[in-house]
């Protein structure tokens, strides 16, 4: 298979109810299939559109060395296959798949190999029965607390302030709509990258994996071509469109829930967090600030069903690149 071929493929394969997994690979059996490449494959454009299609990667081995932490949660069903044969292997996390791309040693080269991999993701904790469920706002929630929200995330991982200078004017500009404050301090504290390995955050200007305005645009652009529907194919909003009203996703999680806000170019500056798990089912409205949202992620172990806190995961924070934790 070419390029093209290979993400079609892919694409079939990681999609909600995809067919079993049976690799025909001699030695190779359930759990994974290992797609066919042709020698012209170029494993560098293809490890960049699988980044920009399915987000935050992990290197799972480089140069023959595998991470020594990697687990079932973090990528390892796209080692087993291969063992010692794998020269590299980069992992990316889609629903209930684990997507991989990398190369086997094959005499005296490498070969590149492309599979899809079963993954556990965790359960959801709710059934699919509204399309849109308004959470009551906690105690302590209000727009004035928006900065203090911020200096808790900061506080709760330890991060010491970047400063970094964005062109919000550019950026609204392109919108149309201002963004929440408390994102914008978000953003130039921490820039892009993932929460406690595996809460993904969106920056401006942080690599294209990480930057809110080239994600945006990519779901933008896929929901007028149709090919890979709408962002938000199981509910009533579509990516949002200048003059508008939709959805701008802002953070997602390594088991595909979606973090947006829902904003109306009617209602500028009104941005409540939308919420959806990675299996069907609603999105949650929560009338909060991005941060007290993102810090009860982290942090409240009975901030259901989105907190992560109960997994146990610590709250760290990792800068990112194009994709690659730095």
């Amino acid at each position: 298979m070419g390029d093209q071929e290979l993400l079609d493929a892919v694409d079939l394969l990681a999609r909600p109810g995809g067919r079993e997994l049976v690799c025909a690979r001699a030695g190779h059996g359930a759990g994974h299939v290992c797609l066919v490449t042709s020698d012209a494959v170029d494993l560098s454009a293809l490890r960049r559109e699988f980044s920009r299609r399915y987000g935050q990667l992990r290197n799972l081995v480089m140069g023959g060395h595998a991470d020594p932490k990697v687990t079932g949660r973090t990528g390892l069903p796209l080692l087993a296959p291969f063992g010692a044969e794998l020269a590299e292997m980069r992992g990316w996390a889609c629903g209930d798949r684990w997507i991989g791309c990398g190369a086997v040693r094959a005499g005296d080269g490498v070969q590149v190999v492309v599979l899809v991999a079963e993954r556990d993701a965790p359960p959801s904790e709710e059934p699919p029965e509204e399309i849109v469920r308004v959470v009551p706002p906690r105690r302590g929630t209000s727009s004035d607390d928006a900065r203090a929200w911020v200096r808790r995330v900061l506080d709760l991982t330890g991060w010491e302030p970047l400063g970094l200078s964005v062109d919000w004017a550019a950026v609204e500009e392109e919108l149309g709509v201002p963004l929440p404050e408390d994102y914008k301090e978000l953003a130039e504290a921490f820039g892009g990258g993932v929460f406690s390995e595996s809460v993904y955050f969106m920056g401006c200007g942080a690599g294209v994996s990480f930057d809110l305005p080239a994600q945006w645009r990519a779901a933008l652009s896929a929901a007028r071509d149709g090919t890979y529907g709408s962002l938000s194919a199981a509910g009533p909003y579509d990516a949002y469109t200048p003059g508008g009203k939709g959805v701008v996703m802002w953070g997602s999680t390594e088991w595909a829930d979606q973090y947006c806000w829902l904003i109306d170019a009617e209602r500028p500056g009104h941005c409540p967090v939308l919420a959806r798990s990675h299996d069907p089912g609603p999105w949650y409205r929560y009338d909060m600030s991005t941060a007290e949202f993102l810090h009860r992620v982290l942090a409240d172990a009975d901030f259901r069903p989105f907190g992560i806190a109960r997994y146990d995961l610590g709250a760290t924070f990792l800068p990112g690149s194009d994709g690659r934790p730095q």
